[in-house]
């Protein structure tokens, strides 16, 4: 089930991703194939009927007055112009006409979501003969990978959730004027709450210094890949059994990104760049519910992990890679970012707005987080239907920035994983990349069974 309303207004942390989107692309497309064709317009009636009882699928964001307060989640129906029926009949084309849509982000303040129909694809990997496919398209204001995922099960399970209830929001006069009174509490709180992050941020200091807690992830050096795209936005899609990726000793996040160092080593060697001896991947790391310190939409973190180029043995480099995502996730479970979190959503909204609107987006970093951005989501059982047929496979497709120009997604339903690729022709051939990767998957498969 998807989580449920849990407020009208918009967190600190998710305004802020709200506000980020009107100079950055972030919108998540969430794919999913059946095994089977479908007729458009049935299908479509019946997912809007659906769309009517699942929470996510019935708000919309409304703006306070110049900021005064945070933006408010408020009532609205699905209707059918949320829906966008595409008639691309093969596999990569549908992948391309994807692509293309990431150009066009959704306005949250009309709908957080779009879906984007394929009723008949031929080509889907496991697929009996021609298929559909069906695309949610959603902004990050609204959730992040795990709530997305969630969101998406209830449009497409066989039985309906339980109707959603619509969010009470204030009218937006009655918002301004209570950021308003508000605003002296706000900045008290933030005081205080900032007082309690530097106590907590000296314990986490102190318990690094002394060995108790990993080190933070360095800055990395920049590559080839560290720039934003260039030319048409490109989507690839590797479709495994996962009991490829996890039969061996390591999680499949794990054996995934060892077959992606592999790749991008590859890939540098091939177009005549350095590897650096601190490759390295952005991933993002869900937050667990027991240490939430805030109702955000967006529960995750994103964490520098070392990808180990220079451990040649595959079974080693997958360990070393193993620790080194256990070593990220064990110092992201010290208090102190909590904390820092409660204080974030202390922040008066304006605040924060301001803080989005001058931050330098086009600066050239000397560092870099990491040379790619790896986003992995289970998204369960693979019990999901459309118009009558059973889920194949589901993908997801990390967006770019100006600093990542080539980002993988590891997303698993039922008995399959898929590998998938975004980038932009400008900075990645796609189809010789996705070669590679294929051939990586095949290698650490090998080593580690």
């Amino acid at each position: 089930m998807p989580p449920r309303l849990t407020g009208a207004r918009l967190t600190a942390v998710d305004a802020r991703m709200f506000w980020l989107s009107r100079r950055l692309a972030s919108d998540q497309f969430l794919l999913f194939a059946f095994d089977g064709a479908v007729d458009g317009p049935s299908v479509v009636r019946a997912l809007l009927a659906r769309a009517e009882t699942v929470a996510d699928l019935c708000v919309r964001v409304r703006e306070t007055p110049a900021a005064l307060d945070y933006p408010y989640w408020v009532p609205r129906s699905p209707t059918p112009d949320l829906v966008r029926v595409d008639d691309t009949p093969d596999w990569q084309g549908c992948l391309d006409r994807v692509a293309a849509s990431t150009a066009d982000q959704v306005d949250a303040t009309v709908s957080p979501w779009r879906l984007h129909l394929f009723p008949a694809v031929t080509g889907v990997p496991g697929a009996s003969g021609v298929a559909s496919v069906a695309v949610l398209q959603v902004a990050h204001a609204l959730a992040d990978g795990a709530r997305a995922s969630a969101t998406a099960r209830a449009l497409f399970a066989v039985d309906p959730p339980t109707p959603a209830q619509p969010p009470a929001a204030p009218t937006g006069a009655i918002a301004a004027a209570l950021g308003v009174l508000e605003f002296p509490a706000r900045v008290a709180r933030t005081a205080r709450r900032a007082r309690d992050a530097a106590a907590a941020d000296r314990d986490r200091r102190e318990a690094t210094a002394s060995g108790r807690l990993p080190a933070p992830p360095v800055g990395r050096t920049p590559t080839v890949l560290s720039r934003p795209a260039s030319g048409d936005l490109a989507l690839r899609c590797l479709v495994l059994p996962r009991t490829a990726l996890s039969g061996g000793p390591v999680a499949v996040t794990v054996a995934a990104l060892t077959a992606i160092s592999v790749a991008l080593a590859d890939h540098l060697e091939a177009v005549g760049a350095e590897v650096p001896d601190d490759l390295g991947a952005e991933v993002t790391i869900s937050i667990p519910p027991a240490s939430r310190t805030t109702v955000a939409r967006n529960a995750f973190h994103v964490a520098g992990v070392d990808l180990h180029p220079g451990v040649e043995d595959l079974s080693r480099r997958a360990e070393a890679i193993a620790d080194s995502l256990r070593d990220r996730r064990r110092r992201l479970d010290h208090p102190a970012f909590g904390v820092g979190d409660r204080a974030t959503e202390a922040v008066p909204a304006a605040v924060i707005r301001a803080d989005v609107a001058r931050a330098d987006l086009e600066a050239v970093p000397t560092t870099v987080g990491g040379h790619t951005v790896v986003s992995s989501v289970y998204r369960g059982a693979s019990d999901l239907m459309l118009g009558g047929h059973p889920v194949l496979m589901t993908a997801g497709f990390p967006a770019l920035s100006p600093t990542v120009g080539l980002t993988h997604g590891i997303h698993g339903i039922g008995d399959t994983v898929t590998l998938s690729v975004t980038t932009s022709a400008g900075v990645v051939d796609p189809d010789a990349y996705a070669t590679r990767l294929r051939h990586a998957v095949e290698r650490v498969v090998e080593c580690l069974q």
